[in-house]
């Protein structure tokens, strides 16, 4: 494999191109490893650990501290939450001011009699939205 670089002073965004004989299984992760969003990292007890951003279901803040909530467990993260959701993009959308939930994993949204509004997610979880942020999620969703 050979890589390039060429400067182009008139170019408004980053573009990669891949050349080659055949789409094979080498250039297939290469192209899956390019348009995926890098890791983040994270900590836990044992130390640190890459998350993908795929497999993070939420980002909420406790206690100030910014936690990520997976299907590997909980863990700290070292970025502001704003951060985050300019990291993470489309993907996620934000609940409330303390926690951002992935997209995909929003199973249903409850309306309750008190004017909480319980949002339950794929997996079991559960988590209660902000009525300030109500017209995001529905927009999001449209």
């Amino acid at each position: 494999m050979r890589v390039e670089f060429r400067s182009d002073p008139r170019a408004e965004e980053i573009l990669v191109r891949v050349t080659a004989r055949e789409r094979t299984p080498e250039v297939e992760a290469l192209l899956a490893r390019l348009a995926s969003p890098p890791a983040i990292p994270a900590y836990d007890a044992r130390g640190e650990v890459l998350l993908a951003p795929g497999e993070i279901a939420r980002v909420y803040t406790e206690r100030r501290r910014v936690l990520a909530e997976s299907d590997r467990g909980t863990f700290a993260l070292r970025a502001r939450l704003y951060e985050l959701e300019e990291r993470l993009g489309g993907d996620f959308v934000r609940i409330s001011n303390s926690e951002l939930v992935r997209r995909d994993r929003i199973l249903r949204l409850d309306f309750g009699v008190t004017g909480t509004i319980r949002l339950s997610l794929r997996g079991g979880g559960e988590t209660y939205v902000s009525r300030r942020y109500v017209a995001r999620i529905r927009k999001a969703f449209e």
